[in-house]
């Protein structure tokens, strides 16, 4: 489960990692002074698109973002600093134990920076001081010691699969985490319901779903027919949102459930299904669809061939939704849309 900002900084607060104070808002608010308006997004690279902000009037940035298709913002009091770091800790899957990753050169260009450090820490022992000294002596910095450890024990005991600081800003008056991307391992989810309650989620059964960064929403069953339709997607010129796979015999009640989960996320801007219908039924199917658009207002291309096909196609056709018999014109068209 990926995190919004907003959230892992919750979780950095638990873990005793200083954060910038802030409030998350869905509106324009006032603010007195310097502030950073920041997009709720799940996407990296905001920066680099505009999406976050310096500003000394938050009301109107955030009235700037909205027109932008930006619903939720934290809105963070404005740190000076000297110099950003880099540090995540995560689990080196080969070695089987956490490690910590280290940067002097963080921010938001970090993917290309040069000086990047590994250091193992294994679960047997969990953070020692020799550690803390080890990765202040190479970032040439103070008291990362409740950073080191706060990021530990969010990989350790939250099951994290990522914890990163990107940047950490050194001040005057110690280190601030600026950033945060937290991505909780799905499959520990349910050991986790204190968390996610502080959180406002919910923990749901792992299933299928990939969020990618694309703009086209993309259901199939059977995960070989929703690669397939990722890939034609991408040959064609668009770029995948997702990768789910409703499975076979799903009914209508899946289906909607699937369409509306695509559509809560906001760069999604189509949807491409793609349906062969065995023990599924091409009915259920369009019933699920059906219902889903009375709820979400999404353009969807649907591709639906199987059990029950003549039935479902007429339902679809008689509420106006695209409904094709070939993959390769219900792609070429969503992507020429």
């Amino acid at each position: 489960m990926k995190l919004y900002e907003y959230e892992g900084k919750e979780i950095f607060k638990l873990v005793g990692i200083p954060v910038p104070r802030g409030v998350v808002t869905d509106k324009p608010i006032k603010w007195d002074g310097k502030a950073v308006v920041k997009s709720q997004l799940l996407e990296g690279g905001r920066g680099k698109k505009g999406l976050v902000r310096v500003t000394q009037d938050v009301y109107n940035t955030v009235l700037e973002l909205q027109k932008l298709g930006v619903s939720k913002f934290l809105v963070e009091e404005y740190i000076p600093h000297d110099r950003e770091i880099y540090l995540s800790c995560l689990i080196d899957r080969e070695a089987v134990e956490p490690i910590i990753v280290a940067s002097p050169e963080g921010g938001v260009d970090v993917e290309r920076a040069k000086n990047i450090r590994i250091f193992h820490i294994p679960i047997e022992r969990g953070v020692r001081d020799f550690d803390v000294l080890e990765i202040e002596k190479y970032l040439d910095v103070k008291g990362l010691k409740p950073i080191i450890q706060g990021l530990y024990r969010i990989v350790t005991e939250f099951e994290a699969e990522l914890a990163e600081i990107n940047p950490l800003a050194v001040t005057e008056s110690g280190l601030v985490a600026l950033d945060s991307k937290v991505i909780l391992e799905d499959n520990a989810l349910f050991r986790h319901q204190d968390l996610l309650e502080k959180l406002g989620r919910s923990y749901e059964k792992s299933d299928s779903y990939v969020e990618l960064d694309g703009d086209i929403g993309i259901i199939g069953n059977g995960a070989g027919l929703t690669m397939a339709t990722m890939d034609m997607v991408k040959l064609m010129g668009g770029n995948p949102a997702d990768f789910l796979d409703i499975g076979g015999g799903a009914g209508s009640d899946k289906v909607e459930e699937s369409i509306i989960r695509l559509a809560k996320n906001p760069k999604v801007k189509k949807i491409v299904m793609n349906v062969y219908c065995g023990i599924t039924r091409c009915d259920e199917v369009a019933q699920g669809i059906i219902k889903a658009l009375e709820k979400v207002k999404i353009p969807i291309y649907v591709r639906i061939v199987g059990t029950n096909e003549e039935e479902g196609r007429k339902l679809l056709s008689q509420r106006g939704i695209s409904v094709y018999e070939d993959p390769i014109t219900c792609i070429g068209d969503a992507v020429r849309s």
